[in-house]
């Protein structure tokens, strides 16, 4: 195993080629708690992370400062490299230029999920609600 694959909040689609891959790498999500209070994250935003989340399958979610949470992973694992996605943050950008300095990094193009890949838990609700929605 050579590869650590670390979600952003920007990079969430279970189907990203990222995934496909490097899927026998562990996946993982480091839920930054400075960051989410600092930014003022709401709590559904946080929330609607979690959920997606839990679409990937084998994700590892941490909870830490992430550069200093990744680094501890990449030393667990043995890894040599990091993949990740791109991402117009920039903070979360310069959480991929600190990590340079330890390991290869990775970077995917963004990618945006489709209409079929939408989290099962939101979408059940958006079925739902969508044509009251729609109407307003």
């Amino acid at each position: 195993m050579s590869a650590l694959v670390w979600f952003n909040e920007d990079g969430l689609n279970p189907q990203h080629q990222m995934v496909q891959d490097y899927a026998d790498s562990p996946k993982v999500y480091v839920f930054d708690v400075e960051y989410l209070q600092r930014w003022a994250i709401a709590k559904h935003r946080i929330q609607f992370i979690y959920e997606s989340l839990l679409e990937i399958p084998n994700i590892e979610i941490y909870k830490g400062e992430t550069v200093a949470v990744l680094r501890q992973l990449i030393t667990d694992y043995g890894v040599n490299e990091v993949v990740t996605s791109e991402t117009p943050n920039h903070l979360v950008k310069s959480w991929q230029d600190e990590l340079l300095k330890y390991t290869s990094l990775i970077t995917y193009p963004e990618v945006y999920p489709t209409i079929d890949s939408r989290p099962r838990r939101f979408s059940h609700y958006w079925r739902k609600c969508d044509r009251e929605w729609l109407t307003l």
